[in-house]
């Protein structure tokens, strides 16, 4: 069976003190030296969420693998685990835990690297409209390898001894007129906010189809300022079809693909976890919308593009009367 080292020694950090590639060591080193030595040596991936046959029928948990986008291995397999009746009913504002685990090269899970837990609106209903206090705000934590014995509705409660990071819309108004989550660092003391991810003001529907989707990484300073070059740390895109093929597939499914490429390469591998975190949870708040393209609602509709206005998503639609 493939093992922790030979998983590293396939993607080429084997005989490395730390994480390579330039990337500096965490403070409170909560993930295992394999993966640290792995995330620190790649700095573009690609996420690629896996196609469900009738998901915008029936709702099913989601399904994602993480490439190193240079290479197209496969590094990383995401399963969301979910309730199915909130997930039918709420998705994509349900519960949720994921569950990172590495890959060997035939594509076998061989041993889990990060978990991540996102509260959702059965036991937090104000979340996935306006945001104005911190019960309307979307939040999540990832923690360090697997968490045993524990059901996706504890989602948001599960304990916080091996959290490496926390990803929260900000309190009030989410960033105004641009989705934003805050990224915080674990520190031995507190949660460090160090970096934000901001993305525009348009995006979704049938724009999906035309034009990539980019979120910026800003490094946030000490004094809470943020940096004015956006995606100066790193950048998370939403890539859009490449074929009609493609196109079909994203008018007719939720699966969506991502590149998430570090700038910065003092981020380190925790961070680094910690962003995917974030990309997965940008994910869910803004792409996870079914039918978001066109439908039937007491007439044909065209959704052109969402609207972004502190927390909740708008349409901007062309509607045929009957």
């Amino acid at each position: 069976p493939t093992t922790a080292l030979s998983w590293r020694l396939l993607h080429g950090a084997a005989g490395l003190p730390g994480p390579a590639g330039g990337a500096m060591g965490d403070t409170v080193p909560l993930i295992d030296a394999q993966t640290a030595n792995i995330l620190g040596s790649i700095n573009k991936f690609t996420v690629q969420q896996h196609v469900k046959v009738f998901d915008n029928c029936i709702e099913q948990p989601n399904t994602y693998t993480i490439y190193n986008l240079a290479t197209q291995q496969a590094l990383i397999r995401v399963q969301e685990r979910s309730e199915c009746c909130p997930r039918f009913c709420c998705a994509p504002h349900h519960s949720i835990i994921l569950e990172f685990n590495a890959l060997d090269p035939a594509g076998n899970e061989i041993f889990p690297v990060i978990t991540m837990e996102r509260e959702g609106c059965c036991s937090k209903p104000c979340t996935g409209g306006f945001v104005c206090v911190d019960c309307c705000a979307q939040e999540a934590f990832v923690h360090a390898g697997a968490i045993q014995g524990v059901e996706a509705h504890q989602a948001g409660k599960l304990p916080k001894d091996r959290v490496i990071g926390r990803m929260k819309q900000p309190v009030p108004f989410a960033g105004g007129l641009n989705p934003t989550v805050q990224v915080m660092d674990r520190t031995p003391t507190s949660d460090e906010h160090w970096a934000s991810v901001v993305g525009p003001t348009l995006f979704g529907g049938c724009s999906e189809n035309c034009c990539n989707v980019p979120f910026g990484v800003k490094r946030v300073n000490k004094d809470g300022s943020v940096s004015v070059d956006v995606g100066n740390i790193a950048t998370i895109t939403k890539i859009k079809p490449r074929s009609l093929t493609g196109a079909i597939r994203e008018m007719l499914t939720d699966s969506d693909m991502f590149e998430f490429e570090i700038h910065d390469p003092s981020v380190t591998p925790q961070q680094r976890a910690t962003l995917l975190g974030a990309l997965l949870l940008s994910d869910y708040m803004f792409f996870e919308r079914d039918i978001d393209q066109c439908g039937y609602d007491d007439g044909f509709y065209i959704n052109l593009c969402n609207c972004y206005c502190m927390g909740a998503l708008c349409p901007c639609q062309l509607k045929l009367q009957k």
